[in-house]
């Protein structure tokens, strides 16, 4: 319960009034964002993918229109280079025909290494643009959503941090951007090089032989199937073995962190028991995963060789259809040794990229989860805004007259609690005052609010007549010193931490800071006075 302060009737000491205080309204709920404990339909939420890439700048949409242009060039390339490959097929097949010549035979060669050699080209300018300028805007954009973040974060009003734990704020710096740039940069750039490989492998496929790529497109899925199913097998296994060596560490620790007590009660054979029963649990679930690891990397190449044999084979029925036995075809649509190369290996390039497209496509879509509260965070303003010096009044003189007018106020972690209902005080300037009350009561609140780190929900806060509310922050915190019952100091000299409460402040304003907060001398005794470092946190 909060506490109640009645006023007394001894003029000598300053006045209080009742404390009580009010249940945080609806609006004042939505104002506060929790995003570090939300349910976990929140979690899944994700940004769509072009917002992904709300921060790129002109720069940023050059570098990712050409990386854009090098990402499908190369990823085209590969299927069209078995349209070459099939011609140098067809070139050495056509040296035991008749009227064949050395000639021909060279110049068609000629032609296809000629070929080769441009598409080798095209091959190094088209990777040299996807991964370049992929990388190199997303470096960019992450850097300003990094900067961006962190700038939000800062900047917001306490009362957020009240609802989001600074800690995971700070991991998610870290963790989240890195996944955002992860999923706009070499996972982006894989994704539409691997998209480009199977839709042109695909198209090749039918244009050379549609009878034999749908018989092969038939076929993908059961490969496919086999590598899937063999990923799974492996990783339950690996999960086991994990496990099962888990144990086995943890019987491995608690021995030798109570190794007293384990030499104390002759427990020494008993452990090395135990823990060699563990690592057999684990050996076997290595065996497992073995045997796991063995068969499926078995059943996938034997599905890859049985999809090259039914596609040679059919590719020799084709061939025979068309070229033997008095049967004669015309036209592009004729089959060959060339066309059948072709349409196999534009089916597998184009199946192959299918499957390593999974992870490349997984990674861009944990790139818009993970954008989705770091995007929040920064689009949403500080509902006190601590840097904006144009913002509110600054006033020419301050006497220090204090008026606290029927204040209501709850944190917006505990809406619930009442913190301050109707509380009032007025402080006159050059008059000390002690707040005093049971933890809970609103001392701290008192001067929380003064400084503006809270607004109340009902009353004001004034300062010589002016509500704080209408006073820019900035200069309103320049105009107090708190020293707080836990100071934080922060890792840098005893000069340094003192300029915090002003920046700019000169070398001899420092230390004039120091003499009228009495704490020169005992400073001075310091080997480096006020170079001192002081640490994290003051621990050195």
């Amino acid at each position: 319960m909060a506490s109640q302060w009645e006023e007394p009737n001894d003029s000598d000491h300053p006045a209080y009034v009742a404390l009580r205080t009010p249940r945080q309204s609806d609006a004042e709920k939505a104002k506060i964002v929790d995003v570090s404990s939300q349910d976990n339909s929140e979690l899944s939420r994700q940004v769509p993918l072009l917002q992904l890439f709300s921060f790129a700048d002109f720069t940023d949409k050059i570098l990712m229109t050409l990386g854009t242009i090098g990402a499908l060039g190369a990823g085209i390339l590969r299927p069209s280079m078995n349209l070459l490959l099939g011609n140098v097929i067809n070139s050495f097949g056509s040296t035991t025909g008749e009227g064949s010549s050395s000639d021909d035979f060279s110049s068609s060669v000629n032609k296809v290494a000629r070929n080769l050699a441009i598409v080798g080209v095209a091959g190094l300018v088209a990777g040299y643009l996807q991964v370049y300028c992929w990388s190199l805007t997303a470096s960019r954009q992450s850097k300003r959503i990094r900067s961006l973040y962190v700038n939000a974060i800062i900047t917001k009003e306490i009362g957020w941090f009240d609802v989001n734990d600074p800690m995971q704020l700070s991991t998610r710096v870290a963790d989240a951007t890195v996944t955002i740039q992860d999923g706009i940069g070499s996972k982006m750039s894989d994704l539409l090089h691997f998209t480009a490989t199977v839709v042109s492998g695909i198209v090749i496929a039918f244009v050379k032989g549609w009878e034999l790529t749908l018989i092969l497109m038939a076929v993908v899925p059961f490969v496919a199937a086999s590598g899937i199913l063999a990923k799974r097998v492996i990783i339950a296994a690996t999960h086991q073995g994990m496990q099962a060596y888990a144990q086995a560490g943890a019987v491995a620790q608690e021995s030798l962190s109570n190794i007293r007590t384990v030499h104390m009660f002759n427990s020494v054979q008993c452990f090395v028991d135990k823990y060699s029963h563990a690592l057999k649990s684990a050996t076997d679930a290595g065996i497992k995963k073995s045997f796991a690891v063995g068969w499926g990397s078995g059943l996938m190449y034997m599905m890859v060789f049985l999809m090259y044999a039914l596609g040679f084979y059919l590719g020799a029925v084709f061939i025979a259809r068309d070229n033997l036995d008095g049967n004669t075809c015309e036209g592009s649509s004729c089959y060959d040794g060339g066309r059948v190369f072709t349409v196999f290996f534009a089916v597998m390039q184009g199946a192959m990229a299918l499957g390593q497209a999974g992870p490349s496509l997984q990674a861009v879509y944990s790139a818009c989860a993970a954008a989705f509260d770091v995007f929040e965070v920064i689009k949403r303003p500080s509902l006190i805004e601590p840097t904006n010096d144009d913002q509110g009044k600054k006033l020419d003189h301050v006497s220090g007259d204090i008026d606290i007018d029927n204040v209501q106020f709850a944190y917006p972690s505990r809406p619930e609690v009442e913190v301050c209902r109707g509380y009032s005080l007025k402080i006159k300037a050059g008059e000390k005052v002690a707040l005093v009350g049971p933890s809970g009561s609103g001392k701290s609140t008192v001067i929380s609010l003064l400084e503006r780190f809270y607004d109340p929900l009902d009353g004001s806060v004034k300062i010589d007549g002016e509500d704080v509310r209408s006073l820019n922050v900035k200069w309103l915190r320049q105009q107090i010193g708190l020293v707080g019952q836990e100071p934080v100091l922060f890792a840098t000299s005893i000069m340094e931490n003192i300029r915090h409460g002003r920046s700019g402040a000169s070398d001899s304003e420092v230390v004039e800071a120091a003499k009228m907060a009495n704490a020169f001398n005992f400073i001075m005794e310091f080997p480096e006075g006020f170079a001192t470092e002081v640490g994290e946190r003051g621990a050195q």
